[in-house]
């Protein structure tokens, strides 16, 4: 996701990051976004302000240390210069091109890459003839199968539901226990072969949960009858069970997710799930699933979700190749939002459109205004 995607999903207009309940919110949200200085947070005039390239901030140039006189024409602010030192260039980093198995030198048209211990072997060494994201060492010591709790089963309905919705409705039970038993494992899988733990909700170790507060912005609220299935819905995915499909692998899309049965329209799918972060704390970040979760018009507010070492079954939801043609009308049926759940913003992923047997999932990275590059997407 680009630093532009983070700036251009939000309605509104932050007054303070200090005090967002001041009594003249509903004022200030008047005036055009990207007018308040990261600095000192008043509002500025366009002409007498500059953007960071990296990460958006707009500051006034007399708050400037030192001060600016006139805009250069690329500026990177002193925050953007001194995290990135922090994260590694990729470009300077040694490839160990030794095979992980005969220690023998292994040329770049005859390589595999394990997703797990990141080393590379030769084809004939890597194990498994089938594909394979993982080596055969990492294979032989995966852990054992989980034993699933059938007892989860009474929470979901046995039948798709007919009748055209316009809340969300809970996705139906897999009919068959080995099947149910083979999608649960075949997420576990996907996750133990990228290092990710299995949570279902959103982990706040880098910033605390009450920063992740919708005053900030304006989201749709979900009540009624929708907060209710989505909670429902939540005892189950805690567990690890989903909608009726299964996480699957390719060398071309790498891991992807596929119905099993038919999924009807507005079935909630999961939510997407991971570690939440500071967006100004992750501009240099590398990660290729980064969620937008809060918009302030702040880097230093805004919140994103990288699931990198936490995640669930969203992690592997693709995403349609925008440019194109018709391809989003061919290929989208799910679509992720942004709601206030209870006061806290929270992404969720349901179906837009009646999904077959054996149709891949996909949703638009770019629904929100994101300027996300999709063209490299299968």
């Amino acid at each position: 996701m680009s630093t532009q995607s983070i700036k251009e999903q939000s309605n509104t207009q932050p007054i303070s990051i200090f005090n967002p309940q001041e009594d003249k919110k509903l004022e200030l949200q008047k005036f055009k976004k990207n007018k308040v200085c990261a600095e000192c947070k008043s509002w500025i005039i366009r002409q007498k302000s500059i953007r960071c390239g990296i990460c958006e901030d707009v500051y006034h140039l007399f708050c400037m240390r030192p001060k600016l006189t006139r805009k250069p024409k690329k500026w990177t602010c002193t925050r953007c210069l001194e995290l990135k030192n922090t994260f590694p260039d990729t470009n300077d980093l040694e490839i160990d091109t030794l095979c992980g198995r005969c220690q023998k030198h292994v040329q770049s048209d005859d390589e595999e890459f394990c997703s797990k211990c990141s080393k590379v072997f030769h084809s004939k060494c890597y194990g498994l003839k089938k594909v394979s994201p993982i080596c055969i060492f990492c294979e032989q010591s995966k852990p054992p199968k989980i034993k699933q709790n059938k007892n989860l089963v009474q929470f979901l309905p046995l039948k798709i539901s007919l009748k055209k919705q316009k809340s969300f409705i809970l996705p139906c039970c897999i009919y068959d226990d080995s099947l149910r038993e083979k999608c649960f494992n075949s997420i576990q899988y996907a996750l133990y072969c990228q290092n990710i733990c299995f949570n279902d909700d959103l982990v706040y170790e880098s910033v605390q949960k009450i920063e992740n507060n919708v005053c900030y912005e304006k989201l749709e609220p979900l009540i009624g009858k929708d907060l209710e299935t989505f909670k429902k819905y939540k005892q189950v995915t805690k567990h690890g069970y989903y909608a009726p499909v299964i996480v699957e692998y390719n060398i071309d899309q790498g891991f992807y997710v596929k119905a099993v049965q038919p999924i009807a329209n507005n079935t909630l799918i999961c939510e997407y799930a991971g570690e939440v972060f500071r967006f100004a704390d992750q501009v240099y970040s590398t990660s290729d699933s980064m969620m937008s979760l809060l918009e302030t018009n702040f880097a230093a507010t805004s919140l994103v979700i990288i699931p990198q070492k936490y995640g669930n079954l969203a992690k592997y939801l693709s995403g349609i190749n925008n440019t194109k043609k018709n391809s989003k009308k061919q290929q989208q049926n799910v679509k992720s939002q942004r709601f206030n759940v209870e006061g806290e913003s929270r992404v969720i992923l349901y179906a837009c459109r009646e999904i077959r047997t054996g149709e891949v999932l996909y949703y638009d990275y770019n629904e929100g205004g994101f300027n996300y590059n999709t063209r490299f997407f299968v």
